[in-house]
């Protein structure tokens, strides 16, 4: 009905227990502005703020109010402010109705549950800071030492701990032994007690007393996202606390898939799937907000990786991408807090260094080379040598335009490959 009422070409919504809603026009829509809008609608859900965002030849706004979400996609890029605002208006009272026809079912205590972590979560829009919140009432409820983890592809993390937490287990990856891997991997809660830690073996040491914990998955519909894990012994089955405890464990699974499922679509849009480093397209834009009225001194480098088509035709395409992860690594080591790597194309980095000048651009480079050189890099049990080549190029001198870089740096690579490869070479005025 709202998408009709505003002519608009897809409408989102997400909260209610029989799904997600969304409502298209027409099946035309391209995708990727369908996972835009489903995208938008669940961080509404998360954050509870408005967003309004220009799209091309569209608008989508969107509202929420955890876990309840609702957006609409408008047509046209230059909306009249009041048209905006009516839009977001109506789309709020969907939100209310939404939440107002299941809370007449929910149990009061639920109901509470859910307002004490809202408020506590505050205006948190990051996965992290939902995440947090939860540790916090958890242990405000229990009096406990709490974290949370957080399931992944490649195994499980501890990605928040709470006040009285161990602050060493955050960020922590554990093994596949872990019992509060387990517990994910099972969805069924795991306790420890005495000297086995719910953490698994190989975590910092701890007193006995911190080492038992349970573990309680979190789940999102039918699917185990991670575990809240509550310090020291077992609570008895019948105690107080889970009057609080068990509707905080099932509003916590929703809440974090709704942050992930926002986190992971943001670090798609400007990650690299393959090494990790920032794409292209986020190489781009830091190169073109720098160039926006500053005159600070910065450098550019780009690096080629040396006989790279003859390494994947020899080795295969599995060599060539373990191959590119490695000096990733490498890269990523060679630069400070607030530098940027970024893979720009199939072999292709770049290294931004802002408030650098030409000769500290210069030594960076040569560190690089030199580290790749000198990096034995095996395959199938077996070294192979890398290389790589470089092109430095510096703003403001020799290279008086920040968005003249890219071509200047592309130039001095061109000649390091030229003159032999596994070199450094600098950009002149002529580049």
């Amino acid at each position: 009905m709202l998408r009709r009422a505003y002519a608009a070409a897809g409408g989102w919504g997400v909260g209610p227990a029989d799904g997600a809603l969304e409502v298209l026009e027409n099946e035309e829509l391209p995708a990727s502005q369908r996972r835009r809008g489903a995208a938008l609608v669940q961080l509404s859900s998360v954050d509870g703020r408005l967003h309004v965002v220009h799209d091309g030849d569209g608008t989508f706004v969107a509202v929420g109010d955890f876990p309840y979400g609702a957006g609409l996609l408008l047509r046209g890029s230059d909306h009249a402010e009041t048209i905006t605002d009516a839009a977001a208006a109506a789309l709020r009272r969907f939100v209310a109705g939404m939440r107002l026809a299941e809370e007449q079912a929910a149990a009061p205590r639920a109901r509470i549950l859910a307002g004490r972590l809202s408020r506590i979560a505050g205006g948190a829009q990051t996965l992290e800071g939902m995440a947090r919140a939860g540790a916090e009432l958890a242990e405000q409820i229990t009096q406990r030492g709490a974290a949370l983890v957080l399931a992944a592809d490649d195994g499980a993390r501890v990605l928040v701990v709470s006040k009285a937490a161990d602050r060493r287990l955050a960020g922590l990856a554990l093994s596949s032994e872990a019992p509060v891997v387990r517990a994910i991997a099972t969805g069924v809660p795991i306790v420890t007690r005495g000297g086995e830690d719910v953490f698994g073996a190989g975590v910092p040491e701890r007193r006995r007393s911190e080492r038992a914990g349970t573990a309680y998955p979190l789940a999102d519909g039918g699917v185990v996202i991670g575990a809240l894990v509550l310090l020291g012994p077992p609570f008895e089955p019948d105690a107080a606390v889970f009057d609080d405890l068990g509707p905080l464990i099932a509003e916590l699974g929703p809440r974090l898939a709704a942050g992930r499922a926002v986190h992971d679509a943001e670090r798609r849009a400007v990650v690299d799937p393959l090494t990790g480093l920032r794409n292209r397209r986020e190489f781009e834009r830091t190169l073109e907000a720098y160039g926006t009225g500053t005159q600070a001194p910065a450098t550019l480098v780009y690096i080629d990786l040396d006989r790279f088509k003859q390494l994947n035709d020899t080795l295969g395409h599995a060599a060539g991408d373990a191959a590119l992860k490695h000096v990733a690594r490498l890269l990523e080591a060679a630069v400070r807090d607030g530098d940027l790597v970024a893979r720009i194309g199939g072999e292709e980095f770049a290294v931004w260094l802002p408030r650098t000048p030409h000769r500290e651009g210069m030594d960076v480079a040569d560190r690089i080379r030199e580290s790749v050189a000198g990096t034995t890099w095996h395959w199938s049990g077996s070294p192979y040598p890398l290389t790589t080549s470089c092109g430095v190029a510096a703003y403001p001198e020799p290279i008086g335009d920040v968005r003249n870089l890219p071509a200047a740096a592309d130039a001095a690579l061109y000649r390091a490959k030229q003159a032999g490869r596994n070199r450094v070479e600098k950009a002149s005025r002529s580049d």
